[in-house]
């Protein structure tokens, strides 16, 4: 299906909403808007996973290293919206501990 990105910005946050699937073919674009956003000067970067359907460790490394890109910039990034194999691929891999931030209320969790 290959992955589409849409970014929109509101209340100091980007939230970079991705669908299809993150993997060897389109890790480096998703790895190049996060590093783009950052190094613009955006302090609080989401990305929604809601739509994605797969992910693989390709797609894992571009989160890891944006998280920590973003934390040796003063900003955040956290993930949202990850379900189904997208949200037990972090779980068990144990990402899902610093990746996935907030509470429901705040839109940060799991779903």
């Amino acid at each position: 299906m290959g992955l589409a990105l849409h970014t929109t910005r509101q209340d100091g946050r980007a939230t970079i909403a991705a669908r299809g699937s993150i993997d060897l073919h389109s890790s480096d674009e998703l790895r190049t808007r996060l590093t783009e956003l950052v190094d613009a000067g955006e302090r609080e970067v989401v990305v929604d996973l809601t739509a994605v359907d797969f992910c693989d460790s390709s797609g894992l490394n571009v989160l890891v290293r944006a998280y920590k890109h973003a934390r040796a910039q003063n900003a955040t990034l956290t993930v949202t919206g990850a379900y189904g194999r997208v949200e037990n691929v972090l779980r068990t891999t144990g990402l899902d501990r610093f990746l996935i931030g907030g509470t429901a209320a705040e839109g940060g969790a799991g779903r």
